[in-house]
């Protein structure tokens, strides 16, 4: 059995940090409306309601 080189990671990698390319291809791709309210949904920020999640929201905004 052959072993595979060990991979390298590039420093962003490494940190958890997206590359440039990985944000401008995710910036694309989020030109769409409808993926963006998906992507927005799914990292909780907003509700399916298009409104702020209660832990984003500001104090008047919940009073009013």
């Amino acid at each position: 059995m052959a072993v595979s080189p060990p991979t390298t990671k590039t420093q962003s990698e490494g940190s958890g940090q997206l590359s440039r390319e990985q944000v401008d291809a995710l910036l694309l791709k989020l030109r769409d409306p409808s993926l963006a309210r998906k992507f927005l949904m799914d990292a909780g920020l907003i509700d399916a309601d298009g409104q702020l999640s209660p832990p984003y929201r500001s104090q008047d905004a919940q009073t009013a």
